[in-house]
C-alpha cells in the first residue's frame, strides 16, 4: 500500500553505509516509502538495495547529486506523493528525525522544511574551512533574501508537493550541488521555508563528495550560481525568478 511521504535517497557507492541507512528507516519509521537513485555507483549499492526489497532507479553514469535528487522528485510526482523528505545514504542522517520533519510538513504547511545542524547546541563537528564556507552562505542568504537560514547546506529537507513539483521541471533545479542558491530562488518565490534542530552524525565509512579539491571548486560555481540567480531575479521581478 502506497504510503503519503516519500524518502528520496541519492547514492554513488554507498555499499558501506546504505543497507544500515535502510534498515534504520525500516525501523524507526515503517510509515514511509523509501525510493533509491543509485547515481551511477560502480560498487555493490544496487546489489544491496535490491537485496533489501527497496525501489531503486539506477542511472548509467554519475550525474550529479542534483540529478539524482530530480529523478527522485519527478517519480513522486508521477506516484502522486504528498511528500517527500532527502535523505543522505551515507549514514550521517539520523532517521529518528524523519518523523519530526513530516509532522511539520503534514501540520504546519511549509513548503520546505530544512533539518538545521546548529539551531540547538550539537555534537556534530565541522572544519574551520567548512564553518567559514556556512558563514559566508549564510551572508549571502541574508543579503539577498532578508531571511535567516543556519544551515543551508544540510542535505536533508522535507518538500511539499508544491515544492518538488517546481524542482521536478526543467531548469529549476541543479544538476549537480543544489544548496544556497535554491534556498534563495525559493525564498524569493515566496515558498515558506522553516528550519528545525536534527541530530546529525560524522560519516564513518566511505569518502565524502565533498573530499579533495571538491569544496573549493563547489564554493566557486555556488557563489556564481547566485548571482545568476539574484541578476535573474531582478531582471525578470513582475515574472517572478
Amino acid at each position: 500500500m502506497k504510503k503519503d511521504t516519500l524518502i528520496i535517497i541519492p547514492v554513488y557507492n554507498e555499499e558501506d553505509n546504505i543497507g544500515s541507512v535502510i534498515d534504520e528507516i525500516n525501523e524507526k519509521e515503517p510509515t514511509v516509502d523509501i525510493i533509491v537513485i543509485n547515481d551511477g555507483s560502480i560498487d555493490n549499492t544496487e546489489k544491496i538495495v535490491l537485496s533489501k526489497g527497496i525501489n531503486i532507479l539506477s542511472l548509467p553514469f554519475n550525474f550529479g547529486y542534483g540529478n539524482a535528487l530530480q529523478l527522485g522528485f519527478k517519480y513522486a510526482l508521477q506516484n502522486n506523493y504528498n511528500n517527500v523528505i532527502q535523505f543522505d545514504g551515507d549514514g550521517q542522517h539520523n532517521p529518528a528525525d524523519i518523523s519530526k520533519i513530516k509532522k511539520t510538513l503534514d501540520f504546519n504547511k511549509y513548503d520546505i522544511v530544512i533539518g538545521s545542524r546548529f539551531i540547538n547546541k550539537s555534537d556534530f563537528k565541522i572544519s574551520l574551512s567548512k564553518k567559514m564556507a556556512l558563514y559566508f552562505l549564510k551572508s549571502l542568504i541574508y543579503l539577498f533574501s532578508n531571511y535567516k537560514i543556519n544551515d543551508p547546506t544540510s542535505g536533508l529537507q522535507g518538500l511539499s508537493k508544491k515544492t518538488y513539483s517546481y524542482y521536478s521541471k526543467p531548469w529549476n533545479y541543479p544538476n549537480d550541488y543544489p544548496d544556497a542558491d535554491v534556498l534563495i530562488k525559493m525564498l524569493k518565490l515566496g515558498f515558506t521555508t522553516i528550519e528545525i534542530p536534527v541530530n546529525m552524525r560524522s560519516r564513518s565509512k566511505g569518502q565524502s563528495m565533498h573530499s579533495g579539491l571538491k569544496p573549493f571548486i563547489y564554493m566557486l560555481k555556488i557563489t556564481l550560481s547566485i548571482l545568476v540567480v539574484v541578476l535573474n531575479c531582478f531582471f525578470n521581478r513582475r515574472r517572478g525568478c
